[in-house]
């Protein structure tokens, strides 16, 4: 019966996503890296980064960041986007 309980509960916790918490790797005033979780909700994950990355594009002299690639590092479940900041 214990094995059953477990069983049910881990099933719960993998369906469940993480939240996109982006964090701000490097940056240098022309582009700006970002770090998200793989097992967040994708399109959640780069929409809160697009957003960390205009926030840290306007802190310097530029307005507005565009995504231009993204890498992924599947042993730390994460992926790495780099934006651009323009004017």
């Amino acid at each position: 019966m214990k094995k059953i309980i477990l069983l049910f509960a881990l099933t719960a916790l993998a369906a469940c996503d993480l939240p996109a918490s982006p964090v701000v790797s490097s940056y240098n005033g022309d582009s700006v890296t970002i770090v998200t979780s793989q097992l967040a909700n994708q399109e959640e994950a780069l929409s809160e980064a697009l957003e960390e990355a205009e926030r840290i594009c306007r802190k310097g002299h530029k307005k507005r960041a565009e995504h231009v690639s993204k890498r992924s590092n599947p042993n730390a479940y994460e992926d790495i986007h780099l934006f651009l900041c323009l004017n």
